[in-house]
């Protein structure tokens, strides 16, 4: 059942989602975490997950015609995934099979709201099972009606180098938009790429613009939007940036854009909120009129982000889909972002949102970009 409006006329996936690790999402409920303590549980909650899966997850429950693609054991597959490409309702799979085990993601939600995540690493997968998803996501991309590309999650330790930074490529030559949501070495890799677009976190461009581990320089609002913006001058389109419960912003070639929040923090499972957001930047951008294919590089050499990150970069012409945003479109894109994230920690499980989530929209305010909030960090 969808919780949304958005394009059920048609069963044709207009959103392909890439999940590199997926992962066995257990969600364990407790009262209060007490660390070194013995603590009894109700059964954890199990679902075949990762942050793509959690993403197509969502869109299929606002509606969006969706594919969901991935190196995930037959064993762990949903029933509905049955053959080579299982469908139901608007969530079609269209999982590569691997011998590889399922990777277990285990998030301890505490009655306060927090939340402790524990994260396996992946496993590795052979170089067949690389190509066959490799082809699985190309062939995706010719099919009419398909807009959107999203790649998101952690990649595991043998994943190519060449393979995000080669489908963004294939996408842009067939006039499909890219959304990546990683961290990292694989978020710098989709920067230099031209990823239309990318949605780090505070904590993951505070990592990315570090030194020995420890950021270079306080990690306020200022700064954030600012290393955004390098990500920007290095060759992502745009960035969604999430600021927590402080909001998100929107930063382009232009500067941050616009700031949207909440008017009030909601408590619950704040896990797949992010992914969430991701599903919302998809869905609008799903909406938007087909754009032309792009034949390749323009011959001008990317300017690539040095080995320290923080050194900054010089501006590139980007080869990318997207063209330039309106006020509208931004401030649809952020309002739509932080209703369906704030309605996902109202959840029990990361991948869900509730029926009237819709009432949120009215509660999302706009603003600078560059407003210093209480919530910001300082």
């Amino acid at each position: 059942m969808t919780v949304g409006t958005a394009r059920a006329d048609t069963d044709a996936p207009v959103v392909a989602v890439l999940t590199l690790s997926p992962a066995l999402d257990l969600t364990v409920d407790v009262g209060e975490l007490t660390l070194g303590r013995s603590h009894r549980v109700a059964p954890a909650a199990e679902v075949l997950g990762g942050k793509g899966v959690n993403v197509a997850r969502v869109l299929a429950a606002l509606g969006v015609p969706v594919v969901a693609l991935g190196p995930v054991a037959r064993e762990h597959w949903p029933e509905e995934a049955s053959g080579e490409a299982g469908h139901s309702s608007v969530l079609t799979w269209d999982l590569t099979p691997t011998s590889a085990p399922l990777r277990r993601s285990i998030a301890v939600v505490e009655d306060s709201g927090r939340a402790t995540l524990v994260n396996e690493s992946g496993h590795p997968h052979t170089g067949e099972v690389w190509e066959a998803v490799r082809a699985g996501v190309r062939a995706r991309l010719t099919e009419q009606g398909l807009r959107v590309l999203v790649i998101s999650g952690s990649t595991p330790p043998d994943c190519p180098d060449d393979l995000v930074p080669g489908l963004i490529a294939s996408a842009h030559a067939a006039g499909v938009e890219v959304v990546v949501d990683t961290s990292g070495p694989a978020l710098l890799a989709a920067v230099r790429a031209g990823a239309d677009w990318v949605k780090p976190n505070d904590d993951e461009i505070a990592a990315l613009f570090a030194r020995d581990g420890r950021p270079d320089r306080a990690s306020a609002a200022g700064d954030l939007l600012a290393d955004a913006g390098r990500l920007v001058d290095a060759g992502a389109g745009h960035v969604l940036l999430s600021l927590g419960e402080a909001g998100m912003v929107l930063i382009d070639d232009q500067g941050p854009r616009l700031r949207a929040r909440l008017d009030e923090t909601l408590h619950g499972n704040p896990t797949g909120a992010g992914d969430a957001a991701v599903a919302a930047l998809a869905w609008v951008l799903s909406e938007r009129p087909p754009t032309e294919p792009v034949e390749g590089p323009t011959g001008q050499a990317p300017a690539a982000l040095p080995a320290d990150p923080a050194a900054g970069s010089a501006p590139r012409s980007r080869t990318g889909t997207v063209g330039r945003l309106g006020e509208d479109e931004v401030r649809d894109i952020l309002t739509r972002a932080v209703a369906v994230s704030a309605a996902a920690v109202l959840m029990p499980q990361a991948g869900q949102i509730p029926e009237n989530w819709r009432d949120l929209r009215a509660r999302v305010l706009t603003e600078d970009a560059t407003t210093k909030r209480s919530g910001d960090r300082s």
